[in-house]
Formats: C-alpha cells, structure tokens, sequence
C-alpha cells in the first residue's frame, strides 16, 4: 500500500513548500479558524427575546465577525456578499468621467452558536437570515478624490418567531487620496443611514457618520503570485445620531454611542487575491469597541470600508 505523502507534516527535499504555498495555507487556515478564546464560547443571539433587545434586522447592517455587548449578549454573523461589477470607475486624460457601478446580493445569517466548523452547515443554528440587495456606484470627481453614494433594500426573518421585517439602509462613502509615493494613504468620510419595518421598540431608523484615514504599504519580501503584497490598515470612527441600547438583563441597558474600528489585512496593489473559485481584494481581521467600553466585536477584513 502506497503511504500516504508528509509534505502537510513536515518539509522535505521531495516535498519542498514554496512561500506562496504556505501563504495559501495560512490563509485558508485563518478563513476556517473559529474566533480566539476571548470572545465568549457560548453565544445568544439577538432576538431570542425581542422586548429586551436591539431588533435582530441589524445584523443585515454589519459584516462578518463576533458581535459582543457586555458579557452576557453576543453573536455571530455570517455575511455573504455576492457582488456583480458592472462597469469600472475611469477618469479619462482629458476629463472624462465614467461611473463605476457595482451590485451587490448581501446575505447574512446570525448563528447561535459556533464552536466548530459544521455549525455552519447546520440550518437549525441559523436564527436570523436577512438579503439586501442593492447597488454601489463610485463616482470619480478627479484623479485623487471619488465618491460612493450606495443603497439596499430586502427582507429578514427571525427563524424561531417566524417574524419578518423589511430592512433597508443606504448612504454615501468619500475617500481622497492624500500622498502616493511608496506609501498610498488616504482619508474616507460617510453618512449612512438604515431601517427596517414593523418598527421595534419605536426604533426603527439608525444613522451615523464616518471619518478615517487608510493605508497601504508594501512588504519587499512578501509575495503571492510573484506580485508583491502590501499591508493595508485603516482607522475609522463612526459616531450615531442617536444611542444603541442592549438589554443586557431584566434591569440593567447598556448603550453605546460610538464605534473605533482597526482593520489589518493583506492584499495586492491593484488585483485580486484569487482562492480557489473565491476573490477578495484583501484578507485580514479587524476590532471593532466603543469609547465607553462595553461593545467590541472581532471581524473578518475582505474589502476597504470604502468599497465595503
């Protein structure tokens, strides 16, 4: 009988693994990977009991990733952003404009549990499933500055009370591109707004507004493909017109009014990083807290917020 081949357990001169074949690995690893010990093991999804919570339609507003509010309130979303590029954004010599217009068929599900990876593929753990369709289109107004006026509107159901909700949410993104020599950086700037139907609590409409700064660098060792790969990070803050409150207990309602989010990721200069049938811009994780302490939330980083 042939043995089986060590290369998955140790390198060998009849085995040798090329750098790119270990960045693939280690990619596809931190993909699979569960989020780390410090958030908690057995989450609660939002909506169990909806007279104490958030309305469970905002999770159609937030991207992959562990979302906790106190100790005792959390859950994961899984977001799955299908996306159609129907024209790119081109500013010609001479000044002419072409619009870049993309379509995106967002779908996300909030587990109510997720301790190893066939959670995912078990229906009965999905307890909210939301699709919001919409349309992007980036605007280029010169060769440094574009804008990104963007809208969705769909449908959500919490699966163990059967409601339902129409959720909308929309908005407009900015980025001008400060300095471009070794290092690309840039500052982004928002309003967003959201929504859902039947109202919750007498809130059904949420708005903030957006401001940070975005960075690329290259890594001179660091490649895939032969292309050289940069370090993309971004610092933003978002603060809400108005508070979000969680009902973390029968007496006790935790609010927050702001959001700092850190994102670092790996990606190359202008294409896409290509994974089996699979492209993403960048693949990296960020952190998300409020200045007061009590909302963080650990994401998976696939696209620039500005592009998001």
């Amino acid at each position: 009988m042939r043995r089986p081949s060590t290369c998955w357990r140790k390198r060998s001169p009849n085995c040798p693994m090329t750098d790119a074949v270990r960045l693939r690995a280690a990619i596809i690893a931190m993909l699979l990977a569960p989020a780390p010990a410090a958030i908690p093991d057995a989450p609660v999804l939002l909506g169990a009991e909806p007279a104490k919570q958030v309305h469970w339609a905002v999770g159609a507003f937030f991207g992959t990733g562990w979302y906790r509010v106190d100790d005792n309130r959390s859950v994961f979303i899984l977001r799955i952003p299908p996306r159609q590029t129907v024209r790119e954004a081109a500013l010609s010599e001479d000044g002419e404009r072409q619009l870049g217009v993309e379509i995106q068929y967002p779908l996300a599900l909030g587990l109510s549990r997720l301790d190893d990876i066939p959670d995912f593929v078990d229906f009965d753990n999905y307890g909210t499933i939301s699709f919001t369709p919409g349309v992007q289109v980036e605007i280029p107004i010169d060769e440094k500055w574009s804008l990104r006026p963007y809208a969705h509107f769909g449908y959500g159901w919490e699966t163990e009370s059967q409601e339902s909700a129409l959720i909308w949410y929309g908005g407009i993104k900015s980025r001008y591109r400060l300095a471009e020599v070794r290092t690309r950086w840039s500052l982004m700037n928002g309003l967003y707004y959201a929504g859902y139907k039947p109202e919750f609590e007498d809130r059904g409409q949420y708005g903030s507004a957006m401001a940070g700064l975005e960075f690329s660098h290259p890594l001179r060792t660091l490649r895939l493909d032969d292309e050289p790969l940069y370090l993309n990070w971004h610092l933003t803050y978002d603060w809400f017109f108005d508070r979000l409150n969680f009902h973390v207990d029968e007496d006790r309602v935790e609010s927050f009014r702001d959001q700092w989010e850190l994102g670092l990721a790996l990606g190359k200069r202008d294409a896409p990083i290509r994974i089996l049938f699979m492209e993403f811009q960048q693949i990296g994780l960020g952190i998300r807290w409020s200045s007061s302490g009590n909302f963080n939330a650990l994401t998976v980083n696939f696209r620039s917020p500005f592009v998001y």
